[in-house]
């Protein structure tokens, strides 16, 4: 069963859209993380499929806009904690060509404001006049993680 486009939205306005939304997000507002994928060649995983120690590949900056959530300060029977999230809104195609040719995924670290952050999940909550032949946006969300916990040596800058 084939899928029909929208009418009053043809591929070339779908198009111009991308165009914009990318010249928008490099070059105006200009806000960027670095992305470390988990190397599965080097990472161990026991029979149950998890691994205790993670490594990563080496990082890449992507450009993306960035919602940084208000810390939430946990009081837990040790003392406080500070918990803290963001979202990252990727444009689906200038993921997709080029020399990205990256999907964020949960697990993945992200070098942000001088933190690391590790994706949560994604979801691709926005489609242009709603038809979903025509999705535009990646949302990840990460959580703050420790620096004790990864295996990151190197930063790129």
């Amino acid at each position: 069963m084939s899928q029909t486009k929208p009418f009053f939205v043809p591929q070339k306005e779908f198009d111009l859209i991308n165009a914009m939304n990318e010249e928008l997000i490099d070059e105006i507002v200009g806000q960027s993380v670095d992305i470390y994928k988990v190397s599965v060649e080097n990472t161990d995983e026991n029979i149950y499929g998890e691994s205790t120690t993670k490594y990563y590949e080496t990082g890449f900056r992507v450009n993306c806009l960035i919602l940084y959530n208000e810390p939430e300060i946990i009081q837990e029977e040790f003392g406080a904690d500070l918990n803290s999230s963001i979202e990252m809104y990727f444009q689906r195609e200038n993921l997709a060509s080029g020399s990205l040719n990256f999907y964020p995924e949960a697990g993945d670290i992200v070098d942000w404001n001088d933190y690391y952050w590790e994706i949560n999940g994604t979801t691709e909550p926005q489609l242009v006049a709603g038809h979903p032949g025509y999705k535009h946006q990646i949302k990840a969300t990460a959580h703050r993680s420790r620096l004790s916990s990864l295996q990151i040596e190197e930063r790129p800058k």
